[in-house]
């Protein structure tokens, strides 16, 4: 609770501040609301401060995090304004338990104006926790120089804990208007702690102050932790333009190869974007020096970095992408300009591994590659400058010493001709079976281009059919598309069409609640979860849902396989998704919807189910000491995608 003795000497402190009487409205407001801030219970408090995230010119997202269910609300007020009153923005949201995240979107904001804000959290009883005032910025417009950090792997290191606190204190002390953030913010993503006490905290006075734009790492987990505390605007790939730049976020944990959604989508949208400066945000790199990630160098040459990553690079050379950054590797590496895979001297895309925000560093092969410029083992961050058609970089250490910077002047973009051939066209369906006909909508990047297609498995030449507005199919097909322009062809996407069966209910005599599970343990050599569904099992009992919680467990080799029935209230496709560390495999009915291979990674499957109770399997191994964990969710008619809960899960009578 902040006291009257405080307020006053913050007002005291503004009056001598020449804009001290345009801010008082805002600060009568808030020390009139403290009032009714009562003495608080220690267990009652905000666990994390309020953050920043995803600016625009005209919004932002506030969101924090108390120990119980509140209800929550913002005031805030241009730091000069002339109105007299600050506004106030309420947002009531109240859940049940513990450990409740509140996420304010403040709309209608200003473009590139300084604002002051204020946190407040009502609990049931009344009593109201507060947080300190601060302040923010909305995004620049679109002709103003502006600045931003860069940070990769501030996952926790024990040997030097204050690591990442250092680095993202230095940032701070730059004044950036955001930050990104390329992956591994944390150790362990699904570990609660390791977000509240060695991200936030450390980080407090940068991330109130400034909006973060991340992507998730492979320490991440893609685990429901990052999506709760981290705000993307969907899943797995991203961007947002920021004053004369386009910013592509790049999820590189899940599939990117050619014709994947992700490869698709960054096509695409690399094609559309009219900004001056392209930059790209991702977590494994393209290209690396790295002494024993990608080969170890006291025994073998090194693959000199992700070969999934490196497949993108081709979009990077064709639609001026300017740099690209990345971490995974705890280390600063700065390329050469790039092109086709070679260095050039000019009009090549610079490689940047930020990866020294904080985890343990990792030292270079002995042998320099052929692309490096730069190496330094060294926490780090990376800071851009950009105003106009000038960008200039610079890596500064966790003292804030600076031991690299480039100058460009010109985007690659610039420099290029601005014909090319198109990019391939996409499919808009999000679902890829059906149980009768589908139709498909295709959508080709940009208006004028003509999009041919092909149902026989031949290649969309300029004699094949013309797409129209939707193509209506009634078998299992895979439809190939390309785009044309007077520049010629794009590549071809082969887009694949399920028809399958709908499945329909069982019948239970004596339905009851939960799973029967049986445990497994052993060492597996591969990642084959037929190698121990067969095995004999140590023990088996009954668990209200696939929860290791309500399990004995050893450290580590050990498996688990729950069966039973899932109760779905209506007939319709369902998505079931889940991760896992380190293996999952879901079979409902005949059909495996996915099955995880320890790949950092959301799995998905969708199926037809009919109203009522299906048979479900869920298999699970771990080979990680003291790293087990799993997530389930689905979605279907009238179901938003949620995790499955314990009240969909039965059995038949007694085991």
């Amino acid at each position: 609770m902040r006291t009257c003795k405080a307020y006053l000497s913050n007002l005291a402190g503004f009056f001598r501040n020449q804009h001290a009487m345009k801010q008082l409205s805002f600060y009568l407001l808030t020390f009139f609301t403290s009032i009714a801030v009562s003495a608080q219970d220690a267990t009652r408090t905000i666990l994390i401060e309020p953050y920043l995230q995803y600016a625009t010119q005209n919004s932002i997202r506030i969101l924090w995090e108390t120990s119980d269910s509140c209800s929550s609300f913002i005031t805030y007020s241009p730091a000069q304004a002339n109105t007299g009153s600050a506004t106030t923005h309420t947002l009531q949201k109240t859940g049940a338990g513990k450990n409740i995240m509140h996420h304010i979107e403040l709309t209608g904001l200003q473009p590139e104006t300084h604002y002051v804000y204020r946190a407040f959290s009502v609990l049931p009883g009344g009593d109201t926790l507060a947080s300190p005032v601060s302040t923010f910025q909305t995004a620049v417009k679109d002709s103003t120089a502006f600045a931003f950090a860069v940070f990769s792997d501030s996952q926790f290191d024990a040997a030097d804990p204050g690591a990442w606190g250092r680095v993202s204190t230095q940032a701070w002390k730059e004044r950036p208007n955001f930050a990104l953030h390329a992956g591994d913010l944390v150790d362990l993503g699904y570990m609660k702690d390791d977000w509240v006490n060695e991200f936030f905290a450390p980080a407090q006075n940068l991330m109130k102050r400034i909006p973060i734009y991340s992507i998730p790492g492979n320490h991440e987990h893609d685990a429901a932790f990052y999506y709760r505390y981290m705000y993307v605007p969907q899943p797995y790939y991203y961007s947002f333009r920021y004053g004369n730049a386009e910013i592509f976020m790049l999820d590189t944990n899940q599939y990117q190869e050619e014709g994947t959604d992700m490869y698709n989508w960054l096509e695409q949208a690399l094609s559309q974007s009219t900004a001056y400066w392209k930059l790209v945000v991702h977590h494994h790199p393209p290209y690396s020096s790295d002494e024993d990630d990608f080969g170890d160098t006291n025994a073998e040459a090194s693959t000199l970095g992700d070969d999934e990553a490196r497949g993108l690079t081709s979009l990077y050379d064709k639609y001026g992408v300017d740099i690209v950054f990345y971490g995974h590797i705890h280390t600063y590496e700065r390329t050469w300009p790039v092109l086709d895979n070679k260095t050039v001297n000019q009009n090549g895309v610079i490689y940047l591994n930020v990866g020294g925000a904080g985890g343990r560093l990792e030292n270079p092969s002995p042998v320099r590659s052929w692309f490096t410029n730069k190496l330094s083992t060294i926490h780090h961050f990376g800071y851009v400058a950009i105003n106009g058609n000038t960008l200039q970089f610079q890596a500064i250490d966790e003292s804030g010493a600076l031991f690299d910077s480039f100058l460009l002047t010109g985007s690659r973009k610039s420099k290029m001709p601005a014909q090319h051939t198109p990019a391939a066209p996409v499919a808009t369906n999000k679902r890829k079976i059906f149980t009768d006909t589908i139709q498909v909508k295709l959508q080709a990047a940009l208006p004028g281009e003509i999009i041919r297609y092909t149902l026989n498995n031949s290649e969309p030449g300029k004699n094949a059919p013309v797409y129209k507005q939707k193509i209506v199919l009634d078998k299992t097909s895979t439809l190939k598309v390309a785009s044309f322009n007077k520049f010629g062809k794009s590549r071809t996407n082969s887009i694949h069409f399920t028809k399958e069966k709908a499945y329909p209910a069982i019948s239970l005599t004596h339905p009851q609640q939960g799973l029967h599970y049986r445990y497994f343990t052993g060492q597996m050599r591969d990642n084959d979860p037929d190698k121990f569904l067969n095995l004999p099992y140590s023990w088996e009992g009954t668990v209200t849902q696939p929860d290791f919680a309500q399990i004995p467990q050893r450290t580590q080799y050990w498996g688990a396989v729950f069966e039973g029935y899932i109760k779905v209230p209506a007939d319709g496709y369902y998505r079931f998704s889940g991760h896992a560390d380190h293996i999952l495999r879901l079979d409902i009915h005949d059909k495996t919807l996915f099955e995880e291979l320890d790949r950092e990674i959301n799995y998905e499957g969708d199926i037809y189910l009919k109203a009522g109770y299906h048979p479900v399997k869920i298999a699970y191994y771990n080979s990680r000491l003291n790293r087990a964990f799993l997530e389930l969710y689905y979605s279907g008619p009238g179901i938003e995608r949620q995790a499955v809960p314990a009240a969909v899960w039965w059995s038949e009578g007694e085991f």
